[in-house]
């Protein structure tokens, strides 16, 4: 067998690989044998006919078995033959094959980057103390009165500002509806929203009266089709309500299921702490991260850091979507979003390497147990049984990547221990 081994980029590789004529037709002689067995051609008993016929109607399933044999076996010789390290699998083009006749590929690899790993055990973090002060309480229980507003009917006099109106509405844009009927539609009375040009105009309607008010649609409006034009709603004010807060008193307090306001102010710091500390955890990890990344400069393969670009993207985009985005105009900007998550994607890519390099150097590696704890985990977020959390990734071949993640996360934890976190204030 003849291989070539070019390099193409730091951690890419073509390979010219040929296999003899002697190995195809071996190949090939094997392979009819084995179909000869059991063969099932008209006129012969199964596994009796000559093995001539075999090859005449079976010639297409003995090229794909032969192709299937001879390729990863070439391949996997010429990794060793040039002490290749992949990443991935490689992408075969140029194939020539004939029976009879020697065979040639050509295999493009990403391979894994050689560097020398600089030190990363004593890293100097800094990590903020959780410390609550009385604002950041007494800004909670705001949190916690608006969230229990209630919203009181008014009878007695028509919309005016800070009202709520659950509304009717129809809305004609080029006389052309500019999208369905929306029914009990609640529209808060105000300058500063982005329907306020619409709102404002309904000051002084009564309960179940009726008005057709002409707008220009602000240019910030979602809809970028008809942003910026004239529109003609219709509305119906089916009712009128004014928002009621609660006074945070120990009345509140135990609406919301504690003894009195004391009580309920112990149970938001302790809550406020939590989520503090574990900010700050997040945020000194990733120092310590970032610190490591940055000490650590190489290159990375480029499909990796291509395939992170765009799961980045694509994750950026859902959320973007749930927030009521259009998928036509988030598409415009994949250009943009891949620009955006260019930088970010090449660290987190070099991290994986960094990572699995430190893993093999303190000898991390996964068990059961691990695996058992995740999948316990991911049960008690989920809330589905463990049987059906293992069965689950079990079934779509996932156990792999789950496993590397936890030999991550454990790798990451052992930094954590090494470093010199220093807190502040």
């Amino acid at each position: 067998m003849k291989t070539k081994a070019k390099k193409l980029e730091e951690c890419s590789t073509l390979f010219e690989i040929e296999v003899p004529k002697e190995t195809v037709d071996q190949a090939f002689e094997e392979v009819y044998s084995e179909m000869s067995k059991v063969a099932n051609i008209p006129g012969f008993r199964p596994g009796k006919a000559p093995k001539e016929l075999v090859k005449k109607h079976y010639s297409k399933e003995a090229r794909k078995e032969v192709i299937n044999h001879l390729i990863p076996d070439a391949y996997q010789k010429a990794l060793e033959e040039h002490k290749v390290d992949p990443v991935g699998y490689p992408d075969i083009t140029d194939l020539i094959f004939e029976e009879g006749k020697t065979m040639s590929f050509k295999a493009k690899i990403d391979t894994r980057p050689k560097f020398e790993l600089k030190n990363y055990k004593g890293i100097k973090v800094e990590k903020k103390k959780a410390v609550v002060r009385d604002e950041d309480i007494d800004k909670a229980l705001d949190n916690l009165r608006q969230y229990s507003a209630k919203y009181l009917a008014v009878e007695d006099r028509p919309a005016q500002m800070d009202d709520y109106v659950v509304s009717d509405l129809d809305c004609i844009v080029d006389a052309k509806p500019a999208h369905k009927k929306r029914e009990n539609l609640w529209l808060y009375i105000d300058k500063g929203s982005i329907m306020s040009g619409l709102t404002e105009k309904m000051i002084g309607m009564n309960k179940n009266e009726e008005r057709d008010i002409e707008v220009e649609l602000s240019k910030d409006y979602p809809d970028k089709n008809i942003a910026g034009k004239k529109a003609l709603y219709h509305v119906k004010a089916k009712e009128i309500k004014v928002r009621s807060l609660p006074n945070i008193d120990d009345d509140f307090a135990k609406d919301l299921g504690k003894e009195n306001l004391a009580d309920l102010k112990k149970e938001v710091a302790k809550e406020l702490e939590n989520k503090m500390k574990s900010d700050n955890d997040i945020a000194a990890e990733n120092q310590l991260l970032n610190k490591i990344i940055d000490s650590n400069s190489f290159a990375v393969p480029s499909n990796l850091v291509k395939r992170q670009i765009r799961m980045m993207s694509e994750n950026a985009k859902a959320r973007l979507l749930e927030k009521g985005f259009k998928k036509e105009d988030l598409d415009k900007k994949d250009g943009e979003l891949e620009e955006r998550f260019k930088d970010d994607a090449l660290k987190q890519v070099r991290l994986l390497f960094i990572l699995d390099r430190i893993a093999k150097n303190e000898g991390i590696e996964t068990d059961e147990k691990d695996l058992e704890n995740a999948y316990k985990s991911i049960s008690m977020q989920s809330g589905k049984k463990e049987e059906e959390v293992k069965e689950h990734y079990e079934k779509e071949g996932l156990v792999d990547s789950l496993l590397e993640r936890i030999r991550e996360e454990k790798t990451i934890n052992f930094l954590l221990k090494s470093a010199e976190i220093k807190e502040k204030e």
